[in-house]
This record gives structure tokens, C-alpha cells and sequence, in this order.
């Protein structure tokens, strides 16, 4: 169904696997495929996987002996392989290794344990076609095992192997022969007459044993299965959003972030509910019992970075995700992140930005019942935040209480204890920008659904808190650097570095150092050795009325990492008196200093995205960025240069899921040719993850584009809606768009989805609707089009 020819030249990435929309899923025996385009290998293209690690390697895949020649590269083909259809459970290959000769490959996962295929010969030509087809199956067992081999079965030769207890068998239609050189593989001799074809069929089971893998094999060969492949095509094309653009790697990045989307989906077999997994790759391992219960650990950051790929064409997987993340508030109303909740001592709290996703998705279908069930949850996570009765003139602001809640990678060094150029400031003691700029978009969300619903009552607060958390985002604004900081969430201060001072271990240090302003310290302390200390740390000094202070650290509330424990007062003090350090040994090191905050990183840009800021202050901070800057080729980084030095061996990230925020934000606030630069920046970041390592990536080397992180992550996907919203279209139905502004890329933009087709190039839009009538207009100012516009 889609519109490209993919090869090995081209962005690629295809994992095979069970479809949830038409299999339940099976944890324990989830074996998951990936189609490999191979440029330098001994054959071009072949099917991997481990068996969820059960096996160190299984490859399947064809050979083509034509004379002398056996055809195992790229280059020797007169048309090389090519992906010309790719869903979540099948691929469909076509090669020509020589002219009028095509080949076409097709793959199916009919069952979690079941592949079945078919391999179409045809001569196209007025001469006669000789050539031999081996099919090839090589299995390196893990631990005991049998290597696949030829084996045989009454008349039928099949190739066989074993495990850990796993029994995989290849069995084909045609009669072939088994051979063992230079591959375990079934061969059949094939001769064409002029315009003529011959069609195989395949299937390779691996269940408990030979038997049953055998018997599973032959029955799945007489299935209807090319008729599955199609209905399962036109189930996927109608909820596919086809794009053209200038870029034909854009075409190809957006239709696979869509189905490698549905590849993550899983429908459990028990409750018959969908859940997208953070990762399902050939060497998953198989969840033990613990890890079963926590399959659904979708973030609320991946639910709104995955609804960039699912709305409009899947509300329904949108709203599952959504009532998946409500389901997990507990008794004390606190909605907890799957990243450490359930498991952790200390759980740490989702992101509060829940309710724009429900308006979302609202906006498709016009069910105010949906937002009517949700509400009160919404109102109960937001007052955990947020209390009742809190006064955001006065009182300490909400503060996150993990830096792993942001989902950064090297970003928010500050905060981090688990590198070597990690600071480990405590994160909890910071006022955040971004964490404010969350709130106002869920109370201005929950704003819009009060009114929707006619709930007059919680407008009234809600409009209360949103002034004051726009207020309270002002004054996070540091004008001597012309941006959004954090502050101390007790002195309300910017920070300032007025102490910094290592050295070696002492048991007493006498520091008497006055402060011009009320200071937080932190204390890095360093082992010498690989061994950590029973640690005893006690600050004596006095805070801003002259009050003596004493804060003690001992050994149950300290965390040594790396060798290094970092430890932030929780008082700030105008004067610092002494230091007692014991439990540490002579050659150990401290490094003393006040609490520094003002490292920038990419978070302190959601104001831009909550709309809370002034005309002057985004000048300012757009004055900044320039897409034509070296650090920002392939997006903007997770962090950069501040008042002080990066450490030497940080490594600059590009985050896709925060790019995307912050992108979005832009357009919205009037920005559009500068998001259009930068998400054109992210996209050479994506599509060269695709082309060269076949994979989405949550995160790129800002200095080379090199991918990090988990192949195929959901934070990764090409955001398919910024696209849109950067070329001034939303869709909300085949029938229902809604268009403003002009197209900011040098090329048209063509959208395609159920019959509904959009041509948008500059201001003018052309819109032909599922039923035949036609729009055509200049879109500058916004504007709800149907057919009765037309």
C-alpha cells in the first residue's frame, strides 16, 4: 500500500511480529522478526531473530543460483531488493537478479510462533529462465542445542534444529531437496517458459518440539494466508495517513514511525485491552513474572510523543493509552511514573500533562462523555501538585522529584549522580520552569473541559491557578541571561557560585565564609578506593536572621555512585561555620561549593510551548537559536554552554520527544519558519538513524548525528503531527479539516488518508473530500473546512 520502494540505500527499519489488531498477545513466546537489508553480507536481505534470547541467532533466507552464479549481494542484481509493502506482521520483497527475471518474497507472522511465506518466480521475457532457489534457515543454538540441518519426514525434506527447548522446522511446497552447503537450506530446481511463473510456499515453525513444529508448519502451507495479508493491508491503509513531501526520506520516515507504532501495540489476552510496549526487538527477553505485571510502562511524555504518529487515524489506541495511564492512581490520588513507581522506595510522580491529551482527541470525536469520565481524575492529579490551598505568591512552588521524570539523557548533568560528568544536585530543591510550564498547560487544558462540560465551579480555581503559575513563570525569567533558570525553591534567588573549594579529606574544616546572599551548599565527596565509606557529614553555620543551623548526613540517607557520593543541604545559610567529616579516609577527596543552578538545558524552553511568555522574552531566547549553527544540524541539544564550562567528557544529546515540545511551541507562538528549520534539522537526525542504523532513536549526538538509546523506541518516531501543524493542517476526520497559515517548506505538502486528499503549497489549499467535492482557498487566517464549504 505504501507509496516507495525501500532499499538497502534508503531509511529502513522493519520488525516483523504478531498484529494486536488481529492476535492476542503471548508474553512468554512473543518471537519477534527483523527483516535485515544486508549491503556487504553473503546475501542481501535475511529474516533474524534470537527467540527472545533463546538462541543466539536464527537467519532465514533466500538464495538464487542462476548458471555459476549465486546472486548473495546487492550488486550483482539487476534490480537489488526492495521493501514494496511493509506492515506490522509482513513484508513483501521484490528483487530481479537478472532482467526479465523478478523474484518477489513475502513474509507473514500468522502466529507468535508461526512465520509462513511465499516466493513468486516470474520470466517476463520471450527466452526460457534456469535457475535454483535455496531456502535457507541457520540456527546458532544458545548453550545445548542442534545447529539446523537437513532432515526428513516420509518423503518431505525439511530442515530442523534445537534450542533451549525450542525445535524450529522449515518446511516448503514443491518437493524440494535438503542440503547442507554452503547453508543448511531447502534447494528447488525452477524453469520458466517465456511469460511464465512458478509460486512456493514456506512456513517455519518453532514450538516445544520437532513434531508439533512439523505438524504446525504443513497445516500453516495450506492456509488462505495471502488473503490475511490483504485484509490485513486494508485494515492498516485506512488508518495510515499517507505523505509526500519534497523529501522523499520524510515519506518513508513517516509511514514507518506509523507502522513500527502498531508494532509495539499488543492486545492482552485476557482483558482483550491494548498496550503499546517500550520495546519489542528480535532480542527481547522474555518478561519474568515481576516484569509481567509492569508490561504497561507507557509515560505520559511517550502517550502524547506516540499520539503524534496515532491521531487522527487512531483515537481509540489514543484514549486505551489514556485510560491505561489513569488506571496506575493510586489511593492517594498520585499518579506514578512507570520509570521507578511501582518498584522504587521512593516513587516519583508522572508528568502533569495529561489533560491537553484528552482535549486532543475530543477534538476527533466529539464525545464530551470521554471527557466526563476523565475529569475528576484529572482534577485529583493536578491537586497533587497543586494543593487546594496552596498560595503561589507565598508558598514554595511544586518541584519535580527525579530528574528522571523529564526523560532527558545527558542533559540534566546538574541533577544527575549516575555519570562521571553527573553533579548530583537534588533536583527537589529547584524551582523548574518546565515543571510550572506543565501545570499552566493542565490547568489551561482543564479550563477548556470545564467549559465544555458546563462545570462552573472549577473554572473559577483553575483560572486562579493558571494566573498565578503564569505569574510564578515570570518570575522565573533571569534577565542577566536572557532566559527562564531555575531558582532555589526556598531563597526564590537565581543562583550565584560563591564557594568552590576541593581538596582532601579532613575530619574538621574550618570554612567561616559569609555569603552575599543566602547560599544552598553541595558537598561531592570522592573515594579514593572502589569501597564505599560509613559516612557521617554534619553542616554547622547560620541562615538569613543569624539562627544557628546544624544539618546532619548519615549513612542511611546517603547513595554512593561511581565511587562518589553527592550530598545538598537542605537549608541555605548566610554563613557557613564548619564541616565534620567522618568515616572517610585520608586520601579520599571533598569539593565543596554553593549550589549552582544555572546550567541551561532544554526543558527551561517549555514556557514557549505553555504560551507563557511575553513578546519580548521570546525574542530574546529565539535570538539564540539559529538552525544554521553547527550545534543545532540535527536538532536542539539536551543542553549547552552556560556561565561555566561543560565537563570534557559530556556528551551533547538531541532529544526527540523534547525537540518536538519545543518545536511545536514555536509554530504556535507565530515562529513557523524557524520550528520548519529546526524540525528540518531533527529530521536529518531521524532519517539518517533509519538509512544507516534501521531504527528510531530517542536521542542523536548533537556533534555527528549518531543514534542513542533503544533502537526503536517509542520517544524516537518521526513526529508525523508536527509535520502537519508546520504545514497548517490538522486532521480531524476524512470530512473535518481544519487549515491556517502558510506551508513554510520550499516543497508542497500532500496528505492522503481514507479518500480525503489535501494539496497544500504556500497559502493555497486544495482539498478533495472523500465524496468528490473539492475546496480550494487561501488559508492565511484559520478555518474549519467540510464539504458543505466546498
Amino acid at each position: 500500500m505504501q507509496p516507495w520502494r525501500i532499499d538497502n540505500n534508503g531509511p529502513k527499519t522493519f520488525i516483523l511480529a504478531t498484529d494486536g489488531a488481529f492476535t492476542s498477545f503471548t508474553p512468554q513466546n512473543d518471537q519477534i522478526w527483523e527483516c535485515c537489508f544486508d549491503q556487504h553480507g553473503a546475501h542481501p536481505f535475511y529474516l533474524r531473530t534470537t527467540y527472545n534470547l533463546r538462541a543466539r541467532s536464527m537467519e532465514l533466507f533466500p538464495s538464487f543460483l542462476i548458471g555459476n552464479t549465486r546472486f548473495s549481494q546487492p550488486g550483482q542484481f539487476h534490480q537489488p531488493p526492495a521493501a514494496e509493502q511493509v506492515l506490522p506482521d509482513s513484508i513483501r520483497i521484490k528483487a530481479a537478479p537478472v532482467p526479465n527475471c523478478s523474484v518477489t518474497f513475502e513474509i507473514l507472522v500468522i502466529a507468535p510462533d508461526v512465520l509462513v511465506g511465499g516466493i513468486e518466480i516470474q520470466n517476463s521475457g520471450e527466452d526460457y529462465v534456469s535457475l535454483t532457489l535455496e531456502l535457507a534457515a541457520v540456527l546458532s543454538p544458545m548453550h545445548a542445542g542442534v545447529p539446523t540441518h537437513p532432515d526428513r519426514e516420509g518423503i518431505n525434506r525439511i530442515l530442523s534444529g534445537e534450542t533451549d527447548a525450542l525445535a524450529p522446522v522449515l518446511f516448503m511446497t514443491g518437493g524440494p531437496s535438503a542440503v547442507s552447503s554452503p547453508y543448511p537450506a531447502l534447494s528447488i530446481p525452477v524453469r520458466l517458459n517465456p511469460h511464465a511463473n512458478r509460486q512456493l510456499t514456506w512456513a517455519l515453525a518453532t514450538k516445544e518440539n520437532r513434531e508439533v513444529s512439523l505438524g504446525a508448519a504443513r497445516k500453516t502451507t495450506a492456509k488462505p494466508w495471502r488473503q490475511m495479508v490483504t485484509a490485513h493491508a486494508m485494515h492498516h491503509a485506512a488508518r495510515t495517513i499517507q505523505v509526500r513531501t519534497g523529501e522523499p526520506e520524510w515519506d518513508a520516515a513517516f509511514a514507518l514511525a506509523q507502522i513500527q507504532a502498531q508494532n509495539h501495540r499488543v492486545r492482552l489476552p485476557e482483558s482483550e485491552e491494548d498496550l503499546f510496549l517500550r520495546a519489542r526487538l528480535p532480542d527481547s527477553p522474555i518478561p519474568d513474572r515481576q516484569r509481567l505485571k509492569h508490561l504497561d510502562d507507557l509515560t505520559v511524555l511517550e502517550a502524547i510523543h506516540l499520539a503524534q504518529v496515532l491521531l487522527p487515524a487512531n483515537p481509540d489506541q489514543v484514549i486505551q493509552n489514556l485510560e491505561n495511564i489513569l488506571a496506575r492512581l493510586g489511593a492517594d490520588d498520585r499518579l506514578l511514573s512507570p520509570l521507578n513507581g511501582q518498584l522504587s522506595p521512593h516513587p516519583f510522580k508522572a508528568c502533569p500533562l495529561i489533560a491537553g491529551l484528552f482535549l486532543q482527541v475530543y477534538e476527533i470525536q466529539q464525545d464530551p462523555e470521554l471527557l466526563a469520565q476523565a475529569f475528576p481524575k484529572l482534577l485529583q492529579i493536578l491537586a497533587t501538585w497543586l494543593p487546594e490551598d496552596i498560595d503561589l505568591e507565598t508558598d514554595p512552588a511544586p518541584a519535580w522529584e527525579d530528574p528522571r521524570q523529564l526523560q532527558f539523557d545527558t542533559g540534566l548533568f546538574t541533577f544527575d549522580i549516575w555519570s562521571e560528568a553527573g553533579r548530583g544536585l537534588d533536583i527537589q530543591l529547584v524551582e523548574s520552569p518546565a515543571l510550572l510550564g506543565m501545570l499552566y498547560l493542565e490547568t489551561t487544558a482543564l479550563q477548556r473541559i470545564a467549559r465544555i462540560l458546563g462545570e462552573k465551579t472549577p473554572q473559577k480555581s483553575l483560572k486562579r491557578l493558571s494566573k498565578a503559575l503564569k505569574t510564578r513563570i515570570q518570575a522565573d525569567w533571569n534577565k542577566a541571561q536572557s532566559c527562564f533558570a531555575y531558582r532555589d525553591i526556598q531563597s526564590q534567588r537565581f543562583s550565584s557560585r560563591e564557594l568552590y573549594y576541593p581538596g582532601r579529606v579532613q575530619e574538621e574544616l574550618n570554612i567561616n565564609k559569609v555569603f552575599l546572599q543566602p547560599q544552598r551548599l553541595h558537598l561531592q565527596l570522592t573515594a579514593a578506593d572502589d569501597h564505599t565509606r560509613t559516612l557521617f557529614v554534619r553542616f554547622t553555620g547560620e541562615d538569613a536572621n543569624g539562627q544557628l543551623l546544624e544539618e546532619t548526613f548519615k549513612q542511611g540517607s546517603v547513595r554512593w555512585v561511581l565511587g562518589r557520593t553527592h550530598l545538598t543541604t537542605h537549608r541555605t545559610y548566610t554563613r557557613l561555620h564548619t564541616i565534620s567529616i567522618r568515616g572517610l579516609k585520608p586520601e579520599d577527596r571533598f569539593l565543596l561549593e554553593t549550589a549552582d543552578y544555572s546550567q541551561p538545558d532544554l526543558s527551561l524552553l517549555l514556557p514557549i510551548r505553555a504560551g507563557a511568555v511575553t513578546d519580548d522574552q521570546r525574542q530574546q531566547l529565539i535570538e539564540r537559536i539559529d538552525p544554521e549553527d553547527d550545534r543545532h544540524h540535527f536538532g536542539l541539544p539536551e543542553t549547552w554552554q552556560g556561565l561555566h564550562p561543560l565537563p570534557d567528557d559530556l556528551p551533547l544529546r538531541v532529544n526527540v520527544l523534547w525537540n518536538t515540545l519545543i518545536i511545536q511551541g514555536l509554530a504556535r507562538g507565530g515562529e513557523r519558519e524557524l520550528a520548519a528549520a529546526l524540525f528540518t534539522n531533527l529530521m536529518r537526525a531521524i532519517t539518517s538513524g533509519l538509512r544507516d542504523y534501521a531504527g528510531f532513536f530517542p536521542f542523536y549526538n548533537s556533534k555527528d548525528g549518531l543514534p542513542c538509546g533503544a533502537r526503536n523506541a517509542l520517544a524516537g518516531l518521526a513526529p508525523l503531527g508536527l509535520l502537519l501543524e508546520l504545514a497548517g493542517v490538522r486532521l480531524l476526520t476524512p470530512y473535518r479539516v481544519a487549515l491556517w497559515g502558510s506551508n513554510p517548506f520550499p516543497w508542497v505538502v500532500e496528505v492522503h488518508w481514507q479518500g480525503l486528499s489535501i494539496r497544500k503549497d504556500g497559502a493555497q489549499t486544495v482539498i478533495t473530500f472523500p465524496d468528490g467535492t473539492t475546496y480550494e482557498g487561501d488559508t492565511e487566517r484559520p478555518v474549519l473546512v467540510t464539504p458543505n464549504d466546498s
